[in-house]
């Protein structure tokens, strides 16, 4: 399939992409809503990147970061990411999930708007 996709003209990747970039943004926007604020910070830190592999086509959703990682206790050294505690629940706190809720409710939208973006770019491939 990566070879498929290396061959695909870099009109029709563009096309790709904005139809994979549109289908984030929903999802996004969505676990957006999900997510418990206290500060903003964890909502904040959600946010999609167009990803490094080599077809230039994917786009990844991601939540925390530098922003949400803490030390552990204080006067520790290890560090976790709260943005998995706030979505699997910790020992202390129950789970108050947000990413994959807003993925889930969002999936089917976003593969029809997926398969849409690319039945253009190949029609529009073959059409010229």
């Amino acid at each position: 399939m990566k070879q498929q996709l290396m061959r695909v003209p870099a009109e029709s990747k563009a096309e790709i992409r904005k139809a994979l970039q549109a289908a984030a943004a929903q999802i996004v926007a969505t676990q957006k809503s999900f997510a418990p604020v206290d500060d903003g910070t964890l909502r904040n830190t959600i946010r999609s990147e167009t990803g490094s592999d080599e077809s230039g086509i994917s786009v990844r959703i991601m939540a925390g970061g530098a922003a949400t990682t803490k030390p552990v206790r204080e006067g520790q050294s290890a560090t976790y990411d709260y943005a998995l505690g706030v979505e699997f629940g910790t020992a202390e706190s129950e789970a108050q999930s947000f990413f994959f809720p807003g993925y889930r409710a969002n999936k089917k939208r976003a593969k029809a708007r997926v398969r849409r973006g690319v039945k253009n770019a190949a029609k529009r491939a073959v059409g010229k």
